[in-house]
């Protein structure tokens, strides 16, 4: 057997490796110092080679397993051999160093983790000192760190759960205080506010609609138009100075008013309002997307650390949208896919259609991800088989047929699910001029708008807030000493 010497051992792949190891010999042979030397020596090398590659996880891991399955081997020729105690002796010291090997990696991913949860905690904390925090942003951040870190996960979640108690006293009172003190551009950023978080804040739809109507009953057309061109001027300035944060929410609120102004102002003047908003809403969409873009390019030409920084340090940082942050997270996602050279292109495809998930707190998001993807892969496999003739195969006709089909019930589900939440929208709309009708004292006029409207609404609201909306016209209505129709 010939033997490089130590400085010209040049390994060529630790499969390759393995293969001459676990071939070189058999516990019955005679194994002098000089096999065991070269084989542990192979191990060593390993070793120290992956401690000088940058992000040395993948790579020690495997120099790892390596050590391992050389010192089984070497423990199994040992046995009755007569260099017995020489081979345990040095056996015994590779053990050591993967003992040290294995600790170091164990602290190096210990400190990525925490690193990973100093972060999110960071950003968890500024977001949440927010006057007016967006909670689907918190709830994100508490996900991913809870994933990573149960306990940091806990104290997010109560600190949250906090919060928005907090918020919801404090965003209604500020609302009330808003009306009674004339302040209506305060009481519409707030109202919007409130729409926009009803869940999380524990605010029914029915206390919601009066509270909104409340305010639309002392609002008057012309402090609308007056709200409209000094609240689109502020939209301007958040988008000059890039601020996607402020922007976004701001142009909630301006497009409700956009909205409640519709058929309380003329077609041409709401017209120039309609288009206002549309200006300014892609506006802010072309800059994030042009962000989105410039991630993704930063991604192909210099790879996966530096799209993840530019994605914390900026794209993150000028508070661009969720669903847009998600488009960056799965190309990264993808790419270190690509990297750890995964084959299924099946899962790839349903991974990309995929929304973008949350891991518990035993699993990974790549993991997680992956999984996903197989069982939807697998079921829609398995789906095309149920529809399999007997031969087994489905003709190119059949293929197209059962394409078109499956586009059809696909346009079908979409154009329904709008349906719904047009008529939802519309039905939650209706509901607050009923509102406002009673708030402004006209109960002959609310009662009348409710039973035009009374199937409608009791299909498309909650039922709980259908039936406090019927409790409270037909009470009002009674007040005035006249019987229901």
């Amino acid at each position: 057997m010939t033997i490089l010497p130590r400085g010209l051992l040049l390994p060529t792949g630790l499969a390759c490796m393995a293969m001459l190891l676990f071939a070189s010999a058999t516990p019955a042979q005679y194994i002098n110092q000089l096999y065991v030397d070269t084989t542990i020596q192979r191990a060593y090398y390993n070793l120290s080679s992956a401690t000088d590659v940058a992000g040395m996880g993948p790579k020690m891991e495997q120099a790892i397993s390596y050590a391992k399955q050389v010192i089984e081997r070497l423990k199994n020729i040992a046995h009755g051999n007569p260099n017995e105690k020489y081979i345990l002796w040095k056996v015994g010291e590779l053990e050591s160093q993967v003992y040290l090997e294995e600790n170091g990696l164990l602290l190096e991913k210990q400190n990525k983790k925490q690193k990973l949860v100093n972060d999110l905690v960071k950003d968890f904390n500024a977001a949440i000192a927010r006057r007016r925090p967006d909670f689907a942003s918190l709830d994100r951040i508490w996900q991913e760190a809870n994933a990573i870190d149960g306990a940091a996960g806990f104290d997010m979640r109560q600190s949250l759960t906090s919060r928005k108690k907090n918020i919801a006293k404090e965003a209604v009172a500020s609302l009330d205080n808003a009306v009674d003190n004339g302040d209506y551009d305060v009481a519409r950023i707030e109202v919007v506010y409130l729409r926009e978080n009803l869940d999380d804040l524990g605010i029914s739809l029915s206390e919601f609609s009066m509270l909104k109507a409340k305010m639309l009953a002392k609002v008057t057309v012309e402090s609308d138009r007056e709200f409209m061109v000094s609240y689109s001027r502020k939209i301007e300035e958040f988008l000059a100075k890039n601020d996607f944060g402020e922007a976004r929410p701001a142009l909630a609120v301006f497009k409700d008013r956009v909205d409640g102004l519709r058929g309380q102002v003329m077609s041409k003047e709401w017209d120039r309002y309609f288009f206002k908003n549309k200006r300014l809403s892609e506006t802010l969409q072309r800059k994030e997307d042009s962000l989105v873009k410039a991630n993704l390019v930063i991604l192909g030409a210099r790879g996966i650390t530096e799209a993840n920084a530019y994605l914390d340090t900026v794209v993150k940082r000028l508070g661009v949208g969720h669903e847009k942050i998600g488009r960056i997270d799965l190309a990264i996602l993808e790419r270190a896919m690509a990297n750890k050279k995964l084959q299924d292109t099946t899962v790839i495809k349903e991974l990309a259609s995929m929304p973008r998930a949350i891991p518990d707190d035993s699993s990974t998001l790549f993991v997680d991800l992956v999984s996903a993807a197989k069982k939807k892969a697998q079921a829609r496999q398995d789906s095309a088989k149920a529809l399999l003739p007997s031969g087994g195969h489905l003709t190119q006709a059949e293929e197209l047929r059962q394409k078109n089909m499956r586009l059809l019930a696909e346009g079908q589900k979409k154009r329904s699910e709008e349906l719904l939440k047009d008529n939802r929208e519309k039905a939650n709309k209706q509901m607050v001029e009923i509102y406002t009708s009673l708030e402004k004292k006209d109960y002959k006029k609310a009662f009348e708008e409710y039973t035009d409207r009374q199937a409608f609404l009791a299909r498309y609201i909650p039922a709980p807030a259908f039936s406090s909306l019927d409790s409270v016209v037909n009470a009002r209505y009674a007040s005035l000493g006249k019987k229901k129709r």
